[in-house]
């Protein structure tokens, strides 16, 4: 599939039966230089919302807490579509679950809330000059986006990454300038994508994303595609720190956050078509 055009053709075929998934930095809004700083791009939360009323689910998967994307995005007031589809959120690459009430977060998770906890310590008595430490509760994250010599950041956090997991038994999960500490428990975007994948009515499955943590979830689309008879689509959001990884199994490819929401934003308009 080589245009975005084709790809809302695609979409918007048997709107009832399509999943549609997505990640949210670098896909749904800018790399930014500091994490508290992103947003989404103008009309995200209305185009999502719009989508919801017509396509069987919409989701978001991301690295972030879900309790954060519900802010962001407007969630808590989305309600069911018109063919029984929400808009869900998904944080901490599935770990988190938010649709339109609490947020569910994954029994296996909290047996690691020591180790992350502890992890955490050890990573800000290292303080590593320019990186930063994220703390998400169920899972870590070193950033460095905004060093002077990022090269040299993160070496530094690569070997405390390293370290912290060797003593913790957390998993070291690269990310655009960032690594990502996670309990080892089988959960990533991928598992949301096979989740829905395995539910009935669902036909179609497709996924938008820029980051090696968006591999699992193509991953899970070609393996619906195989075994359960499912079609599917995976976006890629391409941009200067790109995996070849990711790039390399897209089914499109697309040049930036602002083509990504530009292709929902014309999906909607046509799913409104009467």
């Amino acid at each position: 599939m080589s245009q975005a055009s084709t790809a809302v053709d695609w979409l918007a075929a048997v709107p009832s039966r399509t999943a549609l998934f997505t990640d949210f930095d670098g896909t749904l809004s800018r790399i930014v230089l500091h994490p508290e700083l992103a947003e989404p791009l103008p009309g995200v939360p209305e185009i999502l919302r719009r989508l919801a009323r017509h396509l069987r689910v919409v989701g978001v998967a991301s690295g972030r807490p879900a309790a954060w994307l519900v802010e962001q995005l407007g969630l808590a007031s989305t309600g069911e579509g018109a063919s029984g589809a929400v808009v869900e959120a998904y944080g901490l690459h599935g770990v988190e679950r938010a649709a339109g009430g609490g947020i569910e977060v994954a029994e296996a998770a909290r047996a690691w809330l020591g180790a992350v906890a502890s992890a955490r310590d050890e990573a800000e008595r290292a303080a590593v000059p320019e990186m930063v430490v994220e703390d998400k509760t169920y899972s870590l994250t070193l950033h460095w986006r905004s060093a002077a010599e990022p090269e040299a950041v993160s070496e530094q956090a690569g070997r405390l990454a390293a370290r912290l997991s060797a003593r913790t038994g957390l998993l070291s999960r690269p990310g655009k300038a960032s690594l990502e500490l996670i309990a080892p428990i089988g959960i990533d975007k991928g598992t949301v994508v096979a989740r829905w994948g395995a539910v009935a009515g669902v036909d179609r499955m497709a996924f938008f994303g820029d980051d090696l943590s968006d591999v699992p979830a193509f991953v899970a689309v070609d393996e619906l595609v195989a075994s359960a008879g499912i079609a599917g689509l995976k976006v890629a959001v391409t941009g200067p720190e790109a995996p070849a990884q990711l790039l390399e199994q897209a089914d499109l490819v697309l040049g930036a956050p602002e083509e990504a929401v530009q292709l929902l934003a014309d999906l909607a308009d046509r799913l409104e078509i009467p």
